[in-house]
């Protein structure tokens, strides 16, 4: 959505402007205009009016500026801050701001995928959508739904699954088993048209529905692909625009939630699964037979094809239990949990790569010592006491190869150490 170069407020000449901070409405804090939303979830209606408050979009601002208020485009965007919030807001109002151009990045952990960045007046836009849509819809979500939702992180989700392992693990019988799902390039394929069908169920606001078409349907880049490719392997001439969601943009995680809550609504009150659980794409179910999961997965294929028109892919497996499941990075058991053989080798890469660019000076004592923190904060969730000694032996290597003195010896040292952690 690019900037014009001057802006005219409106302003009403025979009353008041509900979206200007001349208004005395719209002078009302973020937490007033949240206390205006439905209480109940049978519809969304006058919703594109709230979106559009400039408090509103100065609290997206906020949102859309953490982690990332010293690069170039934030600190040129911040430096005229109410005359870019105002030209957004114009554009918001007439819902002509089409997003985009999307800036591409390829990643390859933890595997090869495609993402897509927006300008940042783009990310206030998305910003100011999620901020208005995310606590309605996380109301009609399952409890056992986990990712991009607070509170209900990687951690949480793996807490959950083996706290039903332990229970299932001590009733009678011969064990149970486990069904895993996981849908085939999930992003890539989700249907437009089914998307915003499901959508349109609840959002009563001709505006608002306008607006999220233009972002579901962009016109500016497509997002999806033919079934069965992978993105490092597709032509560009050969992606698909109608289907796809960009990784990366927060409304695709909204977006993503949405539209799996189908599956999840069906699975809990049609087939009436206890056992269930859903990290984004990843779906795990336990079973006490196998004849009942084989069952389960064919209902689920099913609903899967003729309902959201996404596909399982080959790692669906059915399996025992005492085998482990794993699910959001780890190896989870009754008893205990254990890092992805593929998960340590990367760790032990990234801490390779940080303490040498620690060592050497190109990187600072605050930003090394954020990166470890976060790796040690997977760590303390996983049996890992022999990895922090080896990832303590890889950093003492590395600062002692560029000859840095009054290394760390326990750096790596957990709580957890010296006890399995459960």
């Amino acid at each position: 959505m690019g900037l014009k170069e001057s802006v005219s407020v409106p302003v009403s000449t025979t009353g008041k402007n509900m979206y200007c901070r001349e208004n005395g409405n719209a002078t009302r804090g973020a937490v007033e205009l949240r206390a205006e939303m439905p209480n109940e979830i049978n519809t969304i209606q006058n919703a594109w009016n709230v979106i559009c408050e400039f408090e509103y979009l100065v609290e997206a601002d906020h949102s859309a500026r953490k982690g990332k208020r010293y690069r170039a485009e934030v600190l040129a965007f911040t430096a005229n801050l109410e005359h870019n919030l105002f030209q957004i807001q114009e554009q918001m109002i007439a819902v002509d701001c089409p997003l985009g151009p999307y800036r591409k990045l390829w990643v390859s952990v933890p595997k090869k995928r495609l993402v897509m960045a927006l300008p940042y007046p783009d990310r206030i836009v998305q910003w100011s959508l999620y901020q208005y849509l995310n606590p309605i819809y996380d109301r009609l979500f399952i409890e056992d739904s986990y990712a991009c939702r607070k509170g209900k992180g990687s951690h949480k989700a793996a807490a959950r699954l083996q706290y039903w392992m332990r229970q299932v693990d001590r009733k009678p019988g011969p064990g149970w088993y486990y069904l895993k799902l996981d849908i085939s390039k999930f992003f890539y394929r989700v249907n437009h048209a089914k998307l915003l069908k499901i959508l349109a169920k609840r959002i009563k606001d001709p505006e608002l529905m306008k607006f999220l078409g233009s972002v579901v349907n962009s016109r500016a880049e497509p997002f999806g692909l033919p079934r069965g490719k992978a993105p490092q392997d597709t032509p560009p001439e050969e992606w698909l625009y109608d289907v796809g969601m960009p990784i990366g943009n927060l409304t695709s995680q909204l977006f993503a939630n949405i539209y799996m809550n189908e599956l999840d609504q069906y699975c809990k009150h049609v087939l009436k699964i206890h056992y269930y659980i859903r990290y984004m794409d990843d779906i795990v179910i336990l079973g006490e037979n196998k004849e009942t999961l084989h069952e389960w997965k064919a209902e689920i294929e099913t609903f899967l094809h003729e309902e959201l028109e996404l596909d399982l892919n080959n790692k669906t497996c059915i399996r025992p239990v005492r085998m482990g499941v794993e699910f959001v990075g780890v190896r989870i058991w009754p008893a205990y949990m254990k890092l992805r053989k593929s998960t340590v080798g990367r760790l032990k890469r990234e801490v390779k790569k940080i303490s040498e660019l620690y060592a050497s000076g190109q990187m600072d004592e605050k930003a090394f010592k954020r990166r470890v923190a976060s790796i040690k904060g997977l760590l303390e969730h996983t049996e890992s006491e022999s990895l922090r000694w080896r990832l303590n032996q890889i950093y003492l290597d590395a600062v002692r190869k560029y000859g840095k003195t009054d290394p760390e010896e326990t750096l790596w040292k957990g709580k957890n150490d010296g006890k399995k952690v459960a």
